[in-house]
């Protein structure tokens, strides 16, 4: 049986945020899953601020 891996690239979040962010002049919300799945809520959020996301929405 082939073992599933996920991968959570945080810069390529960040890059997707500030992308998003570049174009508009509105403010971005990045949503994030309570804990991405086990795969770490707060590393994903913080690369969201870091990209210019300006809120954050989470459900737990």
């Amino acid at each position: 049986m082939v073992q599933a891996e996920v991968r959570v690239e945080l810069d390529a979040i960040k890059h997707n945020v500030a992308t998003l962010r570049a174009g508009t002049a509105a403010e971005i919300m990045a949503v994030v899953k309570g804990d991405g799945y086990g795969h770490g809520m707060v590393p994903a959020a913080r690369a969201a601020l870091a990209g210019g996301a300006s809120w954050l929405g989470a459900c737990t």
